[in-house]
């Protein structure tokens, strides 16, 4: 049997061989039980989503003409705004691009500043934009806005009484591009 040290007669080398047991330890442990993280997005039925949102809106929704190719919708409602009174309505769907990278609109009927504030992340909307539609060739202005934490841009416009905010984390020129595509979609 290996002789024993008596109690509080520890070196510090003791002390760093102890240390380097748990820390082996707990290494091997790790390594056992690592495994790698997937962020997992759910891709949704958008063609659902947009024909539910017809049936239940009273101003028309703006939809992109044809998604473009690689974008998978991930998240599409139409529901009570929870930033107005209530009969508000907003009409939200968001895609992921082959990027990774993220866009969406927000369509409210909601009070405007609420909805700007909120769908822009408090981004500053400090220029204008003229964006022509590429179906319709109709320009219209948007108000530009851009924050970097958390990273959003948008182009956001109000028309009567819905305010349209088109944003993500894309780059200004996809965002443009998306943005040109949208063409309204009657009730």
């Amino acid at each position: 049997m290996a002789s024993r040290k008596p109690r509080g007669r520890e070196t510090a080398w003791d002390m760093i061989l102890s240390m380097a047991a748990v820390i082996g330890t707990v290494g091997v442990i790790m390594l056992l039980a690592w495994r790698p993280q997937q962020e997992i997005v759910q891709a949704i039925d958008y063609p659902a989503a947009v024909e539910t949102a017809k049936l239940s809106q009273i101003w028309p929704i703006s939809v992109p003409d044809k998604i473009p190719q690689g974008y998978r919708a991930t998240s599409a409602r139409f529901e009570p705004e929870s930033y107005g009174e209530v009969g508000d309505v907003r009409w939200l769907v968001g895609f992921q691009t082959p990027a990774g990278e993220y866009i969406s609109i927000w369509q409210s009927d909601g009070p405007k500043r609420k909805v700007i504030a909120t769908a822009t992340n408090d981004a500053p909307c400090e220029s204008t934009e003229l964006i022509t539609n590429a179906k319709t060739a109709i320009a219209t202005t948007w108000q530009k806005c851009e924050t970097d934490k958390p990273l959003t841009r948008a182009y956001v416009q109000t028309n009567g009484e819905v305010t349209t905010v088109v944003g993500g984390t894309v780059q200004w020129p996809e965002l443009l591009k998306f943005t040109e595509s949208l063409e309204p979609v009657s009730p």
